[in-house]
């Protein structure tokens, strides 16, 4: 699996998981108090992403996350994941050509304590994940403080992860990569039906970062990454739904720049039922040292030790993600959702110039489904 961790919303491995497995938890604002009852949550994904004529990644993936409140004043958070990667990846650009097979398990666990004040919280939290050429542990402190009229919250935090690479079978031997990372964001009450989120998030990071599974992939050894997220929810009286939307910018020392848009829409139905249309927009240029493919699958190449990369997912591209979820409550306790996205990237969407020829279509979809017992 590549240690790299891009930011790109369509990214296979630990990007696609976390936002396809979230469960039910703690949000960058909290809640002003401990929930009052607590849950048990399970949810369980498959993905697969292709190229024409070919099936290129498969995803079982499984998690279990658990929130119990204590004495009222304190959350305890948890949960394990395990996924299972198998297919091929391309060794560069899309061609099938120098294809790696990729057949590989992970198992991840985090847990976050909570405690809850009067006008704010403190949550201290850890995760930890591994397979059989990465390993990664991250601690994380954050907090929020609201003012005397509730209507306006400050949201911190601080991040340190330590991750390590081994691969000695393609002499990758204890390469390290480490990050730092601050957030700063505000959430205000505007209306009693509109409630804005804005937010800031800074990552340093050195070490590793090149991907030993592609062919010539040589990286700077250091990143830093800059991103910007507003989100404004909007509840709809009359027909009793919420819009979520959603922009981020982002950008990084790869001279990556990237932006996302996201509509989401809940509307409650008749019976427990609860459905929601997604759509995400995304578009990103290329990296500087991306290596351009004028000629599909005859790769550009630079001396082996120069800064350079062929992975498409540092060219520029856009992509489009529709999906819809439906949820039901089933009594008081129980909940069961499903939810089905399809994520569609072509370099010719790009606004950012004429994007990175030779690069074929990628299409992914994933199906999750959840349920979901409070106590």
């Amino acid at each position: 699996m590549s240690p790299d961790a891009d930011p790109a919303p369509f990214a296979l491995g630990m990007g696609i998981l976390a936002a396809a497995l979230a469960l039910p938890g703690i949000q960058c604002a909290h809640a002003e108090t401990a929930p009052e009852r607590g849950l048990v949550a399970y949810k369980h994904l498959d993905y697969e992403d292709s190229q024409p004529g070919w099936d290129r990644i498969d995803v079982e993936a499984h998690a279990v996350r658990m929130l119990l409140p204590v004495a009222g004043k304190w959350l305890l958070d948890g949960s394990v994941t395990r996924d299972v990667v198998s297919g091929a990846s391309p060794s560069f650009h899309t061609s099938r050509l120098r294809a790696g097979a990729i057949e590989e398990e992970r198992d991840g666990w985090d847990l976050q304590v909570t405690r809850y004040f009067a006008r704010g919280t403190l949550a201290v939290g850890i995760t930890d994940s591994g397979e059989s050429d990465y390993t990664s542990r991250g601690y994380a402190v954050t907090g929020s403080i609201s003012s005397e009229s509730r209507n306006t919250t400050l949201n911190l935090g601080l991040a340190t992860t330590r991750d390590r690479i081994d691969a000695p079978w393609i002499g990758v031997r204890h390469e390290p990569k480490n990050a730092d990372e601050w957030l700063l964001g505000v959430t205000q009450i505007l209306t009693a039906v509109d409630i804005v989120q804005l937010s800031y998030t800074r990552y340093d990071g050195d070490g590793y970062y090149s991907d030993p599974y592609k062919f010539r992939d040589h990286r700077p050894d250091a990143r830093e990454q800059d991103t910007v997220m507003v989100r404004w929810n909007h509840h709809c009286l009359d027909a009793g739904g919420t819009a979520q939307a959603s922009y981020r910018f982002y950008s990084d020392s790869f001279d990556v720049s990237a932006h996302t848009i996201a509509l989401e829409y809940v509307q409650p139905l008749p019976d427990g039922w609860t459905i929601t249309p997604i759509v995400r927009l995304y578009a990103q240029s290329a990296a500087d040292f991306y290596l351009d493919p004028r000629y599909p699958g005859v790769p550009t190449i630079r001396p082996r030790d120069e800064i350079q990369s062929q992975d498409q997912r540092l060219s520029s591209f856009a992509a489009l993600t529709y999906g819809l979820k439906i949820g039901k409550q089933l009594g008081p306790d129980w909940l069961v959702d499903l939810r089905y996205e399809r994520y569609e990237q072509d370099s010719d969407w790009t606004p950012f110039g004429a994007g990175s020829p030779g690069i074929e279509p990628l299409h992914a979809s994933w199906l999750q489904f959840g349920i979901a017992w409070s106590f």
